[in-house]
């Protein structure tokens, strides 16, 4: 499990598996009051299953 820590203070704010978060998460420590905006490292394809590189305009 990888640890989501506050950006100010390092507060452990919540542990999670990997790929747990799929949207744009924000959290807000209880200890200092910073709002963390944690998103996914890698974007989730618009069509799984349809590589990135084909994606290109037909014009």
């Amino acid at each position: 499990m990888k640890e989501i820590r506050c950006g100010s203070c390092r507060k452990l704010l919540a542990k999670a598996d990997k790929n747990a978060v799929t949207g744009k998460l924000e959290i807000k420590c209880p200890r200092c009051g910073t709002l963390n905006s944690l998103r996914p490292l890698e974007p989730i394809p618009e069509r799984p299953g349809y590589p990135v590189h084909e994606r290109r305009n037909k014009g």
